[in-house]
């Protein structure tokens, strides 16, 4: 959340050979961190050697290009994780779910399918606008977008999700009440 901040003040301060050099530092630093963490976390270590190829590109063109196409290859990561769960699942929205309640039945992995495709159309769109930015936009507008328009976009899914999923689980822990007290 912080790195359009740090890429923005970053370059008022270093050279982006330098800044580069900083940033896939931290990078290595947090595989190192969350390195017994990676397998709950599949789209952590794809987006940072994504995100690290960026780097390395500024690294040597000296260009503010790879910085700002950062966060674009860190929602093309995030998009193919969350596809790819599609595809083969258990979804990583079905994995979380999971984590709250052990025996999910088939409702609930309908419903944690369809907040996949959810997710996966939210990375495409936040990509596309995160690549304009990168090619079309002055650096401060990038950090805009990118450091908190996207984030707080991303907390809307989140509550409007948590939100609509109460109201699922509400509705089908009614229609069980209903149907058992039919059958008795």
């Amino acid at each position: 959340m912080l790195y359009p901040f740090a890429v923005y003040y970053g370059l008022h301060y270093f050279p982006p050979k330098f800044l580069a050099l900083i940033l896939l530092a931290l990078l290595f630093l947090r595989i190192v961190l969350l390195k017994n963490n990676l397998t709950k976390m599949p789209w952590v270590l794809p987006a940072t050697l994504l995100g690290s190829l960026a780097l390395i590109f500024s690294l040597f063109t000296e260009s503010v290009i790879g910085f700002k196409l950062y966060p674009l290859l860190v929602n093309c990561s995030l998009f193919t994780v969350f596809a790819f769960s599609y595809l083969k699942p258990p979804s990583v929205i079905e994995t979380f779910a999971r984590l709250q309640e052990k025996n999910l039945n088939k409702q609930g992995v309908k419903y944690t399918e369809k907040v996949t495709l959810l997710w996966c159309v939210f990375f495409l769109v936040n990509g596309g606008i995160s690549l304009y930015t990168a090619l079309y936009s002055e650096l401060e507008y990038w950090m805009l977008y990118n450091g908190f328009i996207s984030y707080v976009l991303m907390g809307c899914l989140f509550a409007g999700e948590f939100l609509v999923r109460l109201k699922v689980k509400k509705h089908h822990k009614d229609s069980e009440t209903q149907e058992q007290q039919l059958n008795d």
